[in-house]
This record gives structure tokens, C-alpha cells and sequence, in this order.
């Protein structure tokens, strides 16, 4: 038997796809005892019975589907259309019954709020709140039947057209409840958050409140009062009173009015201590019947009475860092991903691989890692525990030292936490990690004297290579040493926890570069040589990433004197390169780009997941720079030319800096000028190592991959990436250990999800993302974020997200969520660099200073406020991204 009504007191657990997220969030709400006013819902039954009516109603649907997610003018005009057509069709007999008899059980004497319910909102991953419509004060029989047939139409609003697009829901997929609410009379009403939606705070709770009902909130009339309040104590962090100018309240007859509040409340305290209280402990029992999942309520106060007419999960929230600590103290978590300049989620194989690879926490270095506290996930990503390190005065001087050169941004951050009691209390290091760390690290100090002092620097980039080299072919020797299958993965993964060993011998390099350039800084500061310091950075000798750049524009050179080679590339399949080789050209083409994947082949974008595609499995972002290189590029050689003039210009400044220095000093400063230019560039190696290291491990996993695909537990080799590395053991071991094909297909789907969340540089255990520091001179509109390489540029931004299908033309500024080595290629015509994320020893600054191109990176959002064609003002000396035209360039 159909169902077209049911009550909220009927409505249960797994009636979603009846009644839809709000209509679920009521029948268990009521069914939990909480103060919820009654009503029922007419079902997504009668929703499917009423667009029966409708003959052109799938029709509608085909063109709907066929809309793309940015198309707002077409959703506009085919979401009229489709309510038009529907507000045409009356609602069924069947449907008109059932509704007078539930009306009439409830009190046709009685006010009701009406809402649209979908199946497809108030859920964990997506809210979907104000998409449909809501009718307040409906009065009698035929307006109920009114607002019902109006909420139906309004799934097809232009606005919830497109946000189902956006977020990939079908519009097959999702149908209409509507329910059906008495409706209170408020005094006051407003919305309850069970976290701070703003910073994320999982211990704050905040409460907007207007006068009479919250449509004047919502809809933006008012500027509501606003309590933060403590969960732990109960006290009231923050109290700000708005000036709320109107209330919204209900007519007698139907409908509402907007009233102006009078002067002596405007300014006056919607809630006292009392209401305040009662509302917290109501916000944190529903969070409790929720388990423990933050969530918005909406809730009304009439009289002494508190109302509760909506609950929904707040979607906005970064996850919380899992495991979560294991002592009573609150945590500081800084993003890996961040650190190394990539945003994207990390596949679970690739978070466990990172764990076997990083001494933080470890007692010995072979240890694999197990529930541990220190390396841990949020949203697919990893975040590394850093209080340990902030606890003793030592580490935490030489970690704000470190983060303030480096990136400042987050030291400005940790400044703002650090000093909490609640952190301060949290667990020391633990002496055994810290003997491992001693031992790995305790000639680093001696290294860096030695550097600093009497080393042969202009040996110190092939030394480092010759170190790079020889390890690598070491670890591919005892890997492949193996037989195939168990052996080989547990000699991978073994030989993948050494590898951090490499740190302690490049670290001295590295480490006397930046403190010789700190020291110049700071002496020449003041001085007409200050900018001759920074120009010290350009052409760095030593840097992989720099030779492999300049090797892309080499194999652009091949192809640009010959046109029907480069028109060829436009159309040619990674798979079908040979087919080049009867082009004029294409030969010589074809050796140069199989000796440059024999060098560079492991690498890639956002290359730290060992999940993602290399350049050897797909050199289609190598294809179409080099493609765009070539076409716009104008004459061969010119790279290289410029790349020595950046090299005649370092080594000039290092020459005036040289002269300037007073006597007695001379030697020091000729020592750490040169300690810049032959040090800083093997910055890139110790990543190089790891990803050669890794496309080792990477085909040693995708043999066992491809052994599973052939025994049938896995449907393609790409769900091995889905699995951690000890499943994977198990599954090599015995293909019949469990059926891994279940845990693949939900972790995928939380992996895609992760995709459309914005991760934290810093978040704290309770999910709090301190607030950036914006500086006090910033223009109006204009973008903060780390000057990374110093100069002013102008020029027509292009943003950029995936560097595989789009090219830099000369003169334009990169606009980027951050860059990696796989973006390197883009920087030969970047005139400028804006990026999302970063540091100063991130991979773009460094790219960009080498390239003498100014930089502002971390900025946050440039990506998603910035658009392609606008002309910009990158200030890379202050940091500041200024938008000089709106106005998109043709």
C-alpha cells in the first residue's frame, strides 16, 4: 500500500527516500522526546503520483540533465519552465484525501509552517539548506494545498538546478517530501551551531537570535545577537549584540508581516543567561543523539518554552584529525600536504607509506606505525602532530626559528595558539622517539659548522647527486632482489623506512644555505645592497628541478622548427608516440624525450601520492607543454639564455655583495654567499630520492595488483590505491583473505568526497583553523598572502588547476592552487605566480626566485577569487595581490 502521509511519531530510521533528510531529522527527533512541534509529511509518494500528472514532466528531465553546472542563465530559464508546468497539474484525489484527514487530526484551527524536504538534503555531505521553499503562517485547507503543490515545483528552482549540478546529484535522483509543521509563535527564534561554523572550534558553541520568527535572520534583514559559548564550562566566551532594526511575525489571517522593533530593544539582549543556558544544553544533547556529529539547529522561544523545528548536520566543518589525541590536552596539527605544496587528498596506500617513511614518533626506524598519534588522517589527508616539538623551550625556539623563515604564515598561527593552557597541558615527547631522533640528527650540527666553515661548496651539488644516485640504486636492487609478490612488498616497504636516512646528509646543505642567507639579510638590510641578497637566488646552481625544466624546453626546441611535427602532438595518444617518428624531426624528438622520462620519468603532479600517474605511465602534461612551448616560444635556445643571464645576475650580486662587505668581515661574507649559491639548490634532492624511491615501490605494489585483478578480488588496479599496505601483505599472501572490493568502492567514494574540501594549513585537535593575519596596509580588495620573490609585476592572470590541460602564454601570471614539479613546465612564460598555498621553501617560491618572476603564495583562495583575464598586481616584496581591471581580457 502506497503511503502519501505519515506523522512524525511514524516516521522512522530508514525513511529517508520517503520523507527526505528534513522530514527524517524531525520523526527522530520527535521519537527521541525533544521539544518538537508536531506536524506530518506528505511523501515522496505522493511527489512521484503528482509529477504523473505532469505528461512532459521527463522530457523536462532530459534537459535538465543536459545542463552543465555553470550555466546559470540555462537553469533559470528551464527551472521556470519545468515549475510552470508542474504548478499546472492539480493535486491527485488520492493525495487531497489523505491530506484533509491529516489536517484535520492536527487541528485545522492551527497556523502551519510548510517546508519541501528532499531526499537528498540535511545529510553528512551535503546540506542542501535554502534550496527549496518554505511558506510560513498557512492558514486552512486550500492554502495548505497551495504551499504543498508550490513546494513540489520548487525542487526546480534555479538555484537548486544548479546546486545538484555542482555536487553531482542526478535530477532523476532526487524527489520531494513536504512537511508539514505547527507552527510556533515565537517571541525570539534563531540558529544553534553545536561547533563554531567560522573557526571550526568543536568545544565553542555559537547561537544567532533575532525577535519573532527567523525568517528576519536567515534572510539577512537583521544583524542578529550572537553568543559563543564554552561547552566544556558553560560560560559565555563572546557576547555581541546586534542591531536588529525589524522582526518578522505572523498575521492572524495568514501570511507575515516585517514590524520595526522599537528603539529601546534594537540594541537590547535577545537572550538572557537563562535561555542561553537552556539552549546549549539542547544543542549538546542533540549533538549526543547524533553521535556526536556537530550539528545546525534551528529553534524558536515562546514564552518560557523552547522549540526545536529543525536539526541538520553542519557540512562546512573540516573532519576532525584521527585518531585524536590520547591524553586530555588539546593538539596542533600542521597539513603535509601543505608543506609539501599539494592540496589534494591522498589515497589510504600512499597515507600508510608516508607513515613507514617519517621518523616522527617512531622509536626505531623500521617501525611500522600502527594507530599512531603523530602522522594522523583528516579528510583524506595527513596532518602531523607538532606539539611535542612546541612543549620544551628548545624545540619550540628552534620550530618558530624554522616556520619564520620558512613559512611565516603558519609561526603567525601558532603564535596565536600556543600559550593555551589547554595545549601547554597536552603530552610531552616521548623519550624514545626523541633517543631516534638524536640519533638520526646528531652530526647535523657539526655538518652545518663544517659547511659553513671549510667545506668545498662548489662540490656540494654533484656530491649530491653522486648521494642520490647511489641510493637509489641501492634500493631498487634490494627490492627487485625479491621474487615477486610478499617478499618483494615487505622488502619495499622495508627498504622505504631507511630512506629517511638521506636527511642527515643532505640537511647540512640545505640548512648552512638558509642560515647564510638569513645572516646576509639581516647585514645588508637597510642597504643598497638588500636586493643584491635576494638576486643571490637566481640561477641556483645544483637544483634537479631546474635541470629538468630546462630539459622541457630543450625537447620544445626539437619540435618548433618543424610545423607538422607540432600539429602532430596535438593529436597523438601517449600510446602512439612511435607513429612521430615519420615527421621531419621526429626522430631526433623521440630519443631526446625517451632519455628525458629516463631521467625524469618518475615524476609528476602532486607526485607524494604514490597513487598518481607518472610521466612515464602519462606524459600527456609534458605533450601539451611542450606543445604550447613551442608554438608560442620564439626562437630555440632562448631558455637556456635566460637561465644564464638569472645565473650572470646571481653571480654578479654575489660579486657586489663581495666588495661590500668591510674588510675584516670579507671572508664570511664571500663564505656564505657561496654557501647560497652552491647550497640551496640541492633543496629539490632529498624529493627526488623519495619519488624514485617510490616509482620503485609504485610497481612493485601494481604487480600485486594486477595478481589480484587476475584472481578476481579486484575490479581494476587502480582499487589497490584503496587499500593500506598491510591488507594488501594479507591479500598477497592468501587472495582469499577477505574480499577487499567493499572497503575499495567506500573508500573511493570518501576519497572523491574529500575532493570539495578546503584543508587547513594548522587545525587543532578540536577542529580549530586559527585565522590568517591580514596586514594593516592592505588595499581594498586586494589579496594577502607571503611575498615568496621579491618584485612587482603586471599582467593577465590565468588560473590554472590542472596544468595538464591548459598553457601559459608569455607574460601571463600563474595563478595556481600550489605547484609541484609536474607544474615546472608552465614557469617558462610565467610572468608572475600567485598560489593558494606555500612557503618560502616550497617549490614555486623557490622556481620563481630562480626565475627572478615575483611570487605571493598562500593566499588562501586565489584560485577561487581570482579569474582568468583580469590584470594583476602581484607585489611579491609585500605579499599583496592587487585586482587593477575586472574587466576579462579577450
Amino acid at each position: 500500500m502506497t503511503v502519501l502521509i505519515l506523522s512524525f511519531s511514524d516516521i522512522g530510521p530508514d525513511d529517508l527516500a520517503r520523507v527526505g533528510g528534513k522530514g527524517q531529522n524531525l520523526g527522530a527527533l520527535t521519537r527521541a522526546g525533544f521539544p518538537v512541534p508536531p506536524g506530518f509529511c506528505v511523501t515522496t509518494a505522493a511527489y512521484h503520483h503528482f509529477v504523473a500528472g505532469c505528461p512532459t514532466f521527463s522530457l523536462w528531465l532530459d534537459r535538465l540533465d543536459a545542463l552543465g553546472p555553470d550555466d546559470v542563465a540555462g537553469a533559470r530559464e528551464l527551472g521556470a519552465a519545468v515549475r510552470d508546468a508542474l504548478l499546472a497539474v492539480p493535486l491527485p484525489p488520492a493525495l487531497l484525501a489523505d491530506l484533509e484527514a491529516a489536517h484535520r487530526d492536527l487541528g485545522r484551527e492551527h497556523a502551519y509552517a510548510v517546508r519541501s524536504s528532499a531526499t537528498a538534503e540535511d545529510l553528512p555531505g551535503a546540506s542542501f539548506a535554502g534550496q527549496q521553499d518554505t511558506y510560513l503562517n498557512i492558514r486552512g485547507g486550500d492554502e495548505l494545498q497551495a504551499a504543498v503543490r508550490r513546494c513540489f515545483a520548487s525542487l526546480f528552482t534555479d538555484r537548486a538546478i544548479l546546486y545538484r549540478a555542482r555536487n553531482g546529484f542526478g535530477h532523476r535522483q532526487v524527489a520531494l517530501a513536504v512537511v508539514v509543521q505547527r507552527m510556533v509563535l515565537p517571541d525570539a527564534s534563531g540558529i544553534l551551531f553545536t561547533a563554531d561554523p567560522v573557526t571550526g572550534h568543536r568545544g565553542t558553541l555559537t547561537i544567532d537570535a533575532g525577535y519573532g520568527l527567523g525568517e528576519a535572520l536567515v534572510s539577512g534583514l537583521v544583524t542578529a545577537d550572537l553568543y559563543r559559548v564554552d561547552r566544556r564550562s558553560g560560560a559565555l566566551k563572546e557576547l555581541r549584540v546586534g542591531d536588529k532594526q525589524v522582526a518578522i511575525r505572523p498575521v492572524p489571517g495568514g501570511g507575515t508581516v516585517t514590524e520595526d522593533v522599537p528603539e529601546d530593544r534594537r540594541r537590547a539582549r535577545v537572550l538572557d543567561d537563562a535561555a542561553v543556558a537552556a539552549l546549549t544544553d539542547l544543542g549538546v544533547r542533540v549533538e549526543a543523539h547524533y553521535g556526536g556529529v556537530p550539528q545546525d539547529l534551528e529553534w524558536c522561544l515562546a514564552g518560557d518554552r523552547l522549540w526545536l523545528v529543525q536539526a541538520r548536520p553542519i557540512t562546512s566543518l573540516y573532519p576532525l584529525p584521527a585518531p585524536g589525541p590520547d591524553d586530555d590536552g588539546v593538539h596542533l596539527y600542521l597539513s603535509f600536504g601543505h608543506a609539501q605544496n599539494m592540496m589534494d587528498p591522498i589515497t589510504p596506500m600512499a597515507r600508510d607509506l608516508w607513515r613507514a617513511v617519517f621518523p616522527i614518533g617512531k622509536t626505531r626506524l623500521d617501525e611500522i606505525p600502527r594507530g599512531a598519534t603523530t602522522m594522523v588522517d583528516a579528510g583524506s589527508r595527513i596532518f602531523l602532530d607538532i606539539t611535542p616539538m612546541l612543549r620544551l623551550a628548545p624545540t619550540r625556539r628552534l620550530a618558530f626559528r624554522i616556520l619564520r623563515a620558512v613559512y611565516p604564515d603558519v609561526a603567525e598561527r601558532l603564535a596565536t595558539l600556543v600559550d593555551r593552557p589547554e595545549i601547554q597541558a597536552s603530552a610531552r615527547p616521548r623519550p624514545a622517539a626523541l633517543r631516534l631522533f638524536a640519533r638520526l640528527m646528531w652530526r647535523v650540527p657539526f655538518d652545518i659548522a663544517w659547511m659553513l666553515l671549510g667545506a668545498r661548496l662548489d662540490a656540494q651539488p654533484a656530491w649530491a647527486d653522486r648521494l642520490i644516485a647511489g641510493w637509489v640504486a641501492g634500493f631498487r636492487a634490494a627490492v627487485e632482489s625479491q621474487p615477486p609478490g610478499v617478499a618483494r612488498l615487505r622488502a619495499a616497504r622495508h627498504q622505504l623506512t631507511g630512506v629517511f636516512r638521506v636527511m642527515p646528509k643532505i640537511a647540512p646543505r640545505l640548512v648552512s644555505g638558509m642560515l647564510s642567507l638569513g645572516r646576509l639579510r639581516r647585514r645588508f638590510a637597510d642597504t643598497p645592497h638588500a636586493a643584491d641578497v635576494e638576486a643571490l637566488q637566481r640561477g641556483l646552481v645544483g637544483n634537479v628541478t631546474t635541470e629538468m625544466d630546462l630539459r622541457v624546453g630543450d625537447l620544445a626546441d626539437l619540435v618548433r622548427p618543424y610545423p607538422e611535427l607540432r600539429a602532430a602532438l596535438e593529436h597523438v595518444r601517449p600510446g602512439e608516440l612511435h607513429t612521430l617518428r615519420t615527421f621531419a624531426g621526429g626522430p631526433a624528438f623521440l630519443d631526446a624525450f625517451a632519455a628525458f622520462l629516463d631521467r625524469f620519468g618518475m615524476r609528476g603532479q602532486a607526485e607524494i601520492d604514490i597513487s598518481r600517474p607518472r610521466w612515464a605511465d602519462d606524459p600527456g602534461l609534458l605533450l601539451t607543454s611542450i606543445r604550447g612551448m613551442a608554438a608560442h616560444g620564439d626562437r630555440p635556445g632562448l631558455h637556456r639564455e635566460h637561465f644564464a643571464r638569472l645565473q650572470a645576475e646571481g653571480e654578479a650580486a654575489a660579486g657586489r655583495l663581495i666588495a661590500a662587505a668591510p674588510a675584516p668581515v670579507r671572508w664570511i661574507v664571500r663564505r656564505q654567499v657561496q654557501c647560497v649559491r652552491h647550497c640551496l639548490g640541492v633543496r629539490e634532492h632529498p624529493k627526488y630520492l623519495f619519488v624514485q624511491c617510490f616509482a620503485v615501490v609504485r610497481r612493485t605494489v601494481l604487480e600485486a595488483a594486477d595478481a589480484l585483478v587476475r584472481a578476481g578480488r579486484l575490479a581494476a588496479v587502480d582499487g589497490v590505491w584503496f587499500l593500506t599496505y598491510d591488507e594488501l601483505l594479507d591479500l598477497a599472501a592468501d587472495p582469499g583473505a577477505f574480499d577487499p572490493r567493499p572497503r575499495v568502492a567506500e573508500r573511493r567514494a570518501d576519497h572523491e568526497h574529500a575532493r570539495h574540501l578546503n584543508a587547513p594549513l594548522l587545525v587543532t585537535s578540536e577542529g580549530e583553523v586559527p585565522a590568517r593575519p591580514v596586514p594593516k596596509d592592505l588595499p581594498e580588495g586586494a589579496l594577502a598572502g607571503l611575498g615568496a620573490s621579491a618584485g612587482v609585476v603586471e599582467g593577465i592572470a590565468h588560473v590554472v588547476l590542472d596544468p595538464a590541460a591548459q598553457v601559459l602564454r608569455a607574460g601571463e601570471i600563474l595563478v595556481a592552487p600550489y605547484t609541484d614539479p609536474g607544474w615546472t613546465p608552465l614557469f617558462v612564460h610565467a610572468a608572475g605566480l600567485v598560489c593558494d598555498v606555500g612557503g618560502m621553501m616550497t617549490h614555486g617560491s623557490v622556481i620563481a626566485r630562480e626565475y627572478g618572476i615575483p611570487a605571493v603564495v598562500g593566499v588562501g583562495d586565489g584560485t577561487k577569487r581570482l579569474k582568468s583575464g583580469q590584470r594583476l598586481r602581484v607585489d611579491g616584496s609585500r605579499g599583496i595581490v592587487e585586482i587593477l581591471a575586472e574587466e576579462a581580457a579577450s
